[in-house]
């Protein structure tokens, strides 16, 4: 009997995989790769290069900082880890405002943040139809002297300002007709004295706005959302500027996120030297443009990455960046591509902090490794599945080599994959768990073909496709994936049985240490495709493995974000 080939994950978008608010720290240096953008709101590709790292400067002043995480069980609690690190203690001295938004939707919190900034307080998030438990402790504790609900009924309804008065404290409503008018109101109610410059970001996405609130915060100035479709600058946010007395303007994104003619119209309102934008080609660079000006001159201190591909976890710890002066960066979820890798590597910041659970963003990006390719079929993190073939379907890798335990059938594996078996083979040896022999490795496309048609004609399709991957769609293809067998284990003398043998055991909680992955793990059928495999371990290197191990992972279709693949 052999084994399939790969599956595919289910998005997973929860901050946290804790119970509880925490600050945890991370680990050790890495280095970065690139990847590559798009638009505001459009899902940067991924994991599509092979990675590259930095000069050796680099990977020493990242030596030199300490990575830890704000993080929580979920978005509301991680929006308290942030607010707990802006005010350690309770009822703390000049906290004056709560700013309390829906944590479902971006636009009505991007403006409270700086808002919040400006009136010495945080901002919290809720459920829109009641007040999270999370929020509501949170709240007790820090004892404002007002809660200031962001958005209409329908962002968040009258019964969270119900709740809020239940627990003792006042709570009002700022609101507008859109969310350009709530965040013209937003800004008027938080600067009544005015303010000198303000940021301007689209409102039909979040991610130029994330980092743009640490950034107006710092300056003391609001977040202004336009339309950045609009062919020039409505007469709200004109009015708006005006009565602010705003003398210097800086947009985030480029022209197809705040359109030329706003910046026309901007240039024309406050003159021609007081308007810069700052953008990238993607949303990291932007994010990374915008730190560059709203910070150029940095003393060493913290910074802050999120994810690029969500919201919610940095709207609060905006608050946290604003009030230090210090900036918050966008990341994508898995790996620090080489821009931000290089970024990231300067020598003014001497702790990285992630915001968010694992969930959110892996630990790879607190230790910047390199992303890799997912699709490229020599690339070591390579996803395939049912839905995710190989390309080329006939893909053969090179060098391979027979890695120096005992081998049942002789195949062989990718050079890097069998030095990684070899020890881990040893180190369950020298564990007292027993002998280990691998059954199968590399197999080619014809050869898959026929493993795969041999067991179609004795069980029919269905069957087989529970157990062995079509050719083109496995994972032995790659070089990377094995089938091991345990030696001398007592009432088990097959593979299929090893995960009841001290060896199977021992695989199950050591593999992440020799830069393998269980990748066929019981209960996970529906993403995966395949029936339990424990047997069958996928080769990913080691600062994957162990990611994925800390992380509490069990499919790489979760790691990676990708759907499931239970069919073709």
């Amino acid at each position: 009997m052999v084994s399939p080939a790969s599956s595919m994950r289910r998005a997973r978008t929860t901050s946290a995989c804790a119970a509880a608010v925490v600050v945890a720290v991370l680990a050790t240096p890495g280095s970065a790769v690139a990847a590559q953008g798009g638009d505001p709101d459009s899902r940067e590709r991924i994991g599509t290069a092979a990675g590259t790292t930095t000069d050796g400067a680099g990977a020493a002043a990242f030596a030199a900082r300490t990575t830890d995480r704000i993080a929580g069980a979920d978005r509301y609690a991680t929006a308290v880890a942030a607010s707990r690190a802006a005010f350690p203690s309770a009822n703390p001295a000049g906290l004056t405002t709560v700013y309390l938004a829906s944590g479902t939707g971006y636009a009505d919190a991007l403006a409270a943040g700086p808002a919040a900034v400006a009136s010495s307080g945080t901002l919290l998030l809720t459920q829109s139809n009641k007040l999270t438990a999370a929020t509501a402790s949170e709240l007790r504790r820090l004892a404002p002297d007002r809660v200031v609900v962001v958005g209409g009924p329908g962002a968040v309804a009258g019964k969270v300002l119900d709740d809020v008065r239940a627990i003792g404290l006042p709570a009002s409503r700022v609101s507008g007709t859109d969310r350009y008018a709530t965040a013209d109101a937003v800004a008027r109610q938080a600067f009544p004295a005015g303010a000198r410059t303000a940021w301007v970001t689209t409102g039909r996405g979040y991610a130029d706005a994330l980092a743009a609130g640490p950034a107006a915060g710092a300056a003391g100035g609001p977040v202004v959302l336009v339309d950045g479709n609009a062919r020039g600058l409505s007469g709200a946010t004109r009015r708006l500027l005006t009565d602010l007395g705003v003398t210097t303007v800086r947009i985030a994104g480029g022209t197809g996120a705040v359109s030329s003619g706003i910046q026309a119209d901007l240039t024309g309102l406050v003159g021609s030297g007081s308007v810069t934008r700052s953008a990238g080609s993607d949303r990291y660079r932007t994010a990374i443009a915008v730190s560059h000006l709203a910070f150029p001159s940095l003393t060493k201190g913290d910074t802050y990455v999120a994810t690029g591909t969500g919201f919610a976890d940095a709207l609060a710890v905006g608050v946290l960046a604003g009030r230090s002066k210090r900036p918050l960066y966008l990341s994508t979820p898995y790996c620090a591509t080489t821009t931000v890798r290089t970024e990231l590597s300067r020598g003014v910041f001497g702790r990285l902090r992630l915001v968010g659970g694992p969930g959110a963003i892996r630990g790879l990006v607190g230790t910047l490794t390199p992303c890799q390719s997912i699709s490229s079929a020599s690339s070591p993190w390579v996803v395939v599945n049912k839905k995710r073939p190989l390309s080329p379907l006939r893909y053969a890798p090179s060098p391979l080599v027979g890695p120096s335990l005992p081998n049942i059938n002789g195949q062989l594996l990718r050079s890097d994959a069998a030095a990684a078996l070899a020890d881990l083979a040893a180190g369950s040896r020298s564990a007292g768990a027993g002998r280990l022999a691998m059954l199968s490795g590399y197999r080619s496309y014809s050869y898959q073909s026929s493993v795969y048609s041999a067991k179609v004609a004795s069980s029919g399709v269905a069957e087989a496709d529970k157990w062995v991957a079509r050719p083109g769609h496995s994972e032995h293809q790659t070089g990377l994936g094995t089938d091991v067998s345990p030696i001398g284990a007592a009432n088990c003398s097959s593979y299929t049985c090893i995960g009841s043998t001290p060896q199977g055991r021992w695989i199950a909680a050591n593999a992440w240490r020799y830069g393998f992955v269980v990748r066929y793990e019981s209960g996970r059928t529906s993403t995966t495709g395949y029936s339990p495999e424990p047997w069958h371990l996928r080769y990913v290197g080691k600062p994957l493995a162990q990611d994925y191990h800390s992380g509490g992972w069990h499919t790489l279709e979760d790691y990676f974000d990708l759907p499931d693949a239970p069919r073709y």
